[in-house]
């Protein structure tokens, strides 16, 4: 088996994060960057912003996040997004994925395969980072505690940490090492998910 396909079989969903670490917030900061400048884009348009939060700055984010969220998620989902903070506020940090609206507008395309672009722009670099982050032997989670750009909720989290307006956050991702013993995944049969022709 390849290096490459034994981190992808690595990499999982990991919510219960710690401190522990053998590389400095530097060299994660600086194998991020390195991960995010080669990932692919359409048209080579480089969309997609990234912001790593360490420490205070973290925490910070992650209380707005539950402010504005617990009263507006119900019952169990509550209580889940409960825990997926606690377990953020407990790691080393968090990657905010975010696309530039004006670097999205610049792109040669209109309407709905933009917005697709846009997308797998930065779907290319969440995975690429949390296989990165995998690589260092930490842990992560994809979150999308968002409503949308259009509806404001941004609006705070620019502000927090002085970013341009133009700015649509995507995803988050808090990271950390693994605190928690991690299961087996369930996979689904390889047929069903790839099919081969040759004619």
């Amino acid at each position: 088996m390849s290096a490459f396909v034994e981190l992808v079989e690595k990499r999982r969903s990991v919510y219960s994060l710690g401190t522990d670490s053998q590389y400095t917030k530097n060299e994660i900061e600086n194998r991020i960057r390195e991960v995010v400048k080669q990932v692919p884009t359409a048209f080579n348009s480089q969309t997609t912003r990234v912001v790593v939060l360490f420490d205070e700055a973290s925490n910070k984010f992650w209380d707005h996040i539950y402010d504005v969220q617990k009263d507006i998620l119900e019952g169990g989902m509550k209580d889940w997004m409960s825990g997926v903070v606690n377990g953020a506020k407990n790691g080393i940090g968090t990657v905010l994925f975010f696309e530039d609206l004006d670097a999205v507008n610049k792109m040669p395309t209109a309407g709905a395969r933009t917005e697709a672009y846009k997308q797998n722009n930065n779907a290319n670099a969440q995975y690429a980072v949390w296989l990165a982050l995998t690589e260092l032997g930490l842990g992560a989670n994809l979150q999308h505690f968002n409503i949308g750009y259009e509806q404001g909720f941004d609006k705070a989290t620019r502000e927090m940490f002085n970013l341009p307006e133009t700015y649509e956050m995507i995803a988050q991702m808090p990271f950390g090492s693994i605190e928690q013993e991690i299961g087996e995944k369930e996979l689904i049969d390889s047929a069903v998910q790839v099919k081969v022709f040759d004619k």
